[in-house]
């Protein structure tokens, strides 16, 4: 009877540090509000936008590189992807971006760009977070 409950006892204690390592590593990598924010900073910098809808966060598996998916003003041809190395490259609210494929983002752009460490107030642009 010794042997059968430690047998248990063994069983459940794998159990639970398998499911509890499975929990860990499927935690999924998102940016906050604030570093989603500071996109729209740079962003609004140099283009005019009124709607920002975040689409996607991703990393690519063999290079590690973060891809984050946009679209701008509700329009499907206003899609992009903006890469970084790290998450911690969107804690900054100074930066701007250039967004690609140049063409599509031409009729957007503003003739003056904002310098990249200027403020910014983004309160009258729309913004869909990730998660919501």
């Amino acid at each position: 009877m010794k042997k059968y409950r430690l047998f248990i006892s063994i069983l459940a204690t794998i159990a639970i540090l398998i499911l509890g390592g499975c929990g860990i590593t499927s935690q999924k990598e998102t940016l906050t509000k604030e570093q989603q924010d500071n996109v729209v900073r740079w962003i609004a910098r140099g283009y005019e936008v009124q709607e920002v809808e975040f689409l996607q966060l991703s990393q690519n598996t063999s290079t590690r590189i973060y891809l984050l998916s946009i679209r701008l003003n509700g329009d499907k041809s206003l899609e992009t992807t903006i890469p970084a190395d790290s998450l911690d490259e969107f804690d900054a609210s100074e930066g701007e971006l250039l967004l690609g494929p140049i063409d599509n983002f031409e009729e957007i752009l503003k003739e003056k760009p904002l310098e990249k460490t200027r403020s910014i107030d983004i309160s009258s642009t729309r913004i869909v977070y990730l998660e919501d």
